[in-house]
């Protein structure tokens, strides 16, 4: 299974990516830019991250590992998150994103005959599809939850 589409760029595709919230790993976006985007934000971590409206590309999976790397729970309220948090936020968006890159996302399908690198992600998680494994941090065992009907994936401990 794929998820998404390719166009050709054209004035109708232009308008169905106008309300895509920045790319996250251009060099453009920087802290300011990422702190006021989520000063107009309410609701939890997970549901924010995910809103491809607030930033471009960060999925259910990605979510996950953000929050762990971040150290936030993925159900805190992002209006609840203080200047060291969101600090650190932005740094793991990020990390996260550039290391899913190397290790060629998670796609679990090869794009190409002989293609070893995507989906290599899928094996380099911290957090994501881990239910009851130990965290790479502290040894808890990993917990499952929903949020917004979305499987969720976190530490119960070095999350908070």
């Amino acid at each position: 299974m794929r998820l998404g589409y390719l166009h050709l760029y054209s004035p109708e595709v232009e308008g169905k990516l106008k309300d895509i919230g920045p790319e996250p790993l251009d060099v453009n976006f920087s802290l300011d830019t990422f702190i006021e985007a989520l000063q107009q934000r309410r609701g939890k971590l997970k549901t924010t991250l995910v809103d491809q409206e607030f930033l471009a590309g960060v999925g259910n999976r990605y979510s996950d590992e953000i929050a762990w790397h971040a150290h936030v729970l993925p159900e805190r309220h992002v209006n609840d998150l203080n200047d060291q948090e969101r600090n650190r936020l932005f740094q793991s968006i990020r990390f996260i994103l550039q290391r899913a890159i190397q290790y060629g996302g998670y796609m679990e399908q090869p794009l190409f005959k002989d293609d070893t690198l995507t989906g290599g992600y899928v094996d380099n998680t911290y957090v994501y599809n881990r239910e009851g494994e130990a965290c790479k941090r502290c040894s808890t065992p990993i917990v499952k939850d929903k949020i917004s009907s979305r499987k969720t994936f976190f530490c119960p401990i070095c999350q908070n």
